[in-house]
């Protein structure tokens, strides 16, 4: 176990806790953020006086996640340097995969589907596309609900909302008994626009919990209440698949916290970087899918955003995977949907492979490169990086856990960009030699070049799969990387960073402080977050403006109704609205800002002006004479949580490889030493305790006075 203390140093100064006046040592309060990564589990402590922030890490239990959320709970309780009284914990926020985790490994709840007579191979069929199209063995995923398992019952409301055939109650009894015989632990139900008239989704719901009290029930109308069948279907069906596990997760993680005297009720990120109660995360699994990865871009725009910096790429590279977002202007990127279930995907054009879930989702793009991506040469001899991962166990050869296959990690090490006396702050000895004699026998010696020849080849290639990562975000969305910053996160983040900025032409990388806490960090700095849509399709030209401004209304009380549980001021209370528009004749939309301040001619002028320019930013052409339609509206409602706002000395030198060049002497600077106003040149090397980061030759740094690192060309202003 380790704990990391800030006290007294740059990186204590992040988040605060408001409050009016100076408190009392009696009345101190904390605030926790729990994130679950492959290797670790990261908790950071917040004092709600000073706003000084304390970490620690515990090693993940994969077997069962909660187990490391309460050791580092209690080790935060029983630790001599940190005595954190935990009846004084005020919120308890956390970031989880197993949502996710229960996709990918298939050991979601027996569902059972409801669907309008007809319509039975909804998530057989799905959309056209296939997602491997030139692999003649390529196979679907299969439905989360069976085929034997879907049924269809006797109604039909209509694209007018009219109900054209009655519900037929017996039919839906039937079907209930028979799902019941077959043991479906939860039931989906997915009816022809019920997003347009629910009035039948809510009577077979009702029949449902009348037959079967204990079963999880999970309505289109009230999960994904917008048009196109087919995904709605598939989200209804994600969160019925996961409903009974997830909220066994959530009340058993919230019992056992209870249990160790933490009475701060539970929270959870969400997929879109906002954060729900356990109560909500239970009922709509589907929305924290993405719970864990979102974190570390909201923190990335919370540091960007202290030190004025609008324009963000957010880069994550952990042990397992490397992930990326995009901030604009000081707004996360988000996606309207997202695809789980098909691992890695190496481009947006991919799609057809997994579930479709219909959530607000921080806009991801992910590839099996982490620090214990394994590295292997395939049958033609070539040297191949992931997306197979050593994982927390056995983990890198030289983190002596009994594993026998090379990784990203090893590389680092043994090219010294990783100094191994100093990894966690020299809290954690690795094996070297055993790192080297692994990559000699398995990979150097077959290719008949150097240990550091095949150590450099390693992270070439690993830089190349992230540089594809890193442009999907960026330039496929017709963005310039040239005019953003990136900040790099998780444990190996920074240690790839700058090259990965040179090969992109960033001109600056900003580390913030405990770079490998990020995510944890994010966590503590999310706000509360509501997302609702509604379908709505209407010419922009023509389209009835007091008609939209009435809906738009109508949404806005909604989002409003939904934070008064969390007795956020008005004054603190954002809203956003969106739609999804496109072109008459277009089969998919582009999301569009919406004016805030109501509905006129000039703003309808503006409305069908800003889908011109996005459409061309994306696709390189406008049609200046096409009708643009609305088809969604969206709105957004945002609680905004308060918060408060020389040249160091090397402690060793040692012979450092960047980019297949070795550097004598390269000054290797502790984490903990560093200090706001100090500067140095690359190449150098920064060892933390939890991350390590790695300025090549070309490249400045400079600490500001939040302790963030700031990484500029030679030559550039910092």
């Amino acid at each position: 176990m380790l704990i990391i203390d800030f006290k007294n140093t740059a990186q204590a100064v992040m988040f605060a806790m408001p409050g009016p006046g100076q408190k009392k040592e009696t009345s101190r309060v904390y605030r926790f953020g729990v994130d679950i990564g492959g290797t670790f589990t990261d908790l950071v402590i917040q004092d709600g006086e000073s706003g000084l922030i304390q970490t620690l890490k515990v090693p993940s239990t994969p077997d069962d996640p909660s187990e490391a959320v309460l050791n580092a709970v209690r080790l935060a309780a029983s630790d001599e340097r940190l005595q954190i009284d935990l009846g004084r914990v005020v919120q308890l926020i956390h970031g989880t995969t197993v949502a996710s985790n229960t996709i990918l490994q298939g050991v979601g709840a027996r569902t059972g589907l409801l669907v309008t007579s007809g319509f039975r191979d909804l998530l057989e069929i799905r959309r056209h596309k296939r997602y491997a199209l030139f692999d003649a063995a390529y196979r679907k995923v299969p439905p989360l609900a069976a085929r034997e398992l879907t049924i269809g019952i006797p109604e039909r409301v209509g694209a007018d909302g009219l109900v054209v055939e009655p519900l037929d109650e017996e039919a839906v009894r039937r079907a209930v008994v028979r799902l019941a015989t077959a043991e479906v632990e939860s039931i989906a139900i997915c009816f022809l626009f019920s997003f347009l008239n629910d009035t039948h989704e809510k009577r077979a719901e009702a029949i449902v919990r009348e037959m079967l009290p204990g079963c999880f029930v999970s309505r289109s109308s009230v999960i994904y209440p917008q048009y196109r069948e087919y995904e709605r279907a598939s989200t209804t069906v994600v969160n019925s698949y996961l409903g009974p596990r997830v909220s066994h997760y959530i009340d058993r993680l919230s019992a056992e916290v209870e249990g160790t005297g933490l009475k701060a009720p539970l929270q959870l990120m969400q997929s879109n970087g906002g954060i729900i109660s356990a109560a909500e995360a239970s009922t709509f699994p589907c929305r924290i899918v993405e719970s864990g990865p979102a974190a570390g871009v909201i923190a990335a725009a919370y540091f960007g955003s202290l030190l004025g910096r609008r324009n963000i790429i957010a880069f994550d590279m952990g042990g397992t995977t490397a992930k990326a977002g995009l901030i604009e202007d000081g707004q996360v990127r988000l996606a309207s949907g997202q695809e789980v279930g098909t691992g890695v995907n190496m481009s947006r054009l991919l799609t057809g492979g997994g579930y479709f879930v219909g959530a607000a989702t921080v806009d991801l793009a992910e590839v099996g490169a982490g620090g214990g991506s394994i590295v292997r040469l395939d049958e033609g001899n070539v040297l191949k990086v992931g997306p197979e991962s050593a994982g927390a166990v056995p983990g890198p050869i030289c983190y002596s856990k009994g594993g026998k296959r090379v990784t990203i990690t090893d590389a680092n090490v043994l090219l010294n960009r990783i100094p191994a006396d100093h990894f966690l702050g020299g809290k954690m000895a690795l094996d070297v030699a055993s790192a080297r004699k692994l990559v000699d026998s398995d990979l150097a010696g077959p290719l008949s070049i150097s240990v550091e020849e095949a150590c450099g080849a390693i992270v070439e290639i690993a830089n190349a799969n992230m540089l594809k990562m890193l442009r999907i975000v960026s330039v496929e969305q017709g963005y310039d990387p040239q005019e953003f910053c990136l900040i790099p996160s998780g444990g190996s983040g920074p240690v790839h960073a700058v090259e990965l900025a040179e090969d992109l032409g960033i001109r600056e990388v900003i580390v913030p402080p405990s770079p490998g806490l990020l995510s944890s960090q994010g966590l503590l700095s999310a706000d509360v977050r509501y997302d609702f849509r509604r379908t709505f399709v209407a010419s922009v030209g023509k389209v009835d403006l007091a008609e939209l401004a009435a809906i738009v209304d109508e949404m806005r009380w909604e989002g409003e109704r939904s934070l008064q549980s969390y007795r956020i001021p008005a004054s603190s209370i954002e809203i956003s609205l969106s739609a999804e528009m496109r072109y008459l004749g277009q089969a998919y939309e582009l999301t569009v800002t919406l004016p805030s301040d109501g509905f006129d001619e000039a703003a309808r002028l503006e409305m069908i002006e800003a889908f011109h320019r996005k459409h061309e930013r994306l696709y390189g052409r406008r049609h200046a004479e096409g009708e643009v339609q609305i088809v969604n509206v969206l709105l957004t409602v945002i609680g905004r949580v308060q918060r408060v706002e020389g040249t160091p000395e090397p402690i060793m030198r040692a012979r450092t490889w960047f980019r297949g060049r070795p550097v004598d002497d390269c000054p290797c600077y502790s984490r903990d030493t560093i200090r706001a106003g100090h500067r140095w040149q690359g190449p150098a090397v920064v060892a933390g305790q939890d991350s390590t980061l790695v300025v090549p030759p070309g490249w400045n740094a400079e600490c500001d006075t939040y302790g963030n690192l700031l990484i500029t060309r030679a030559g550039d202003a910092a």
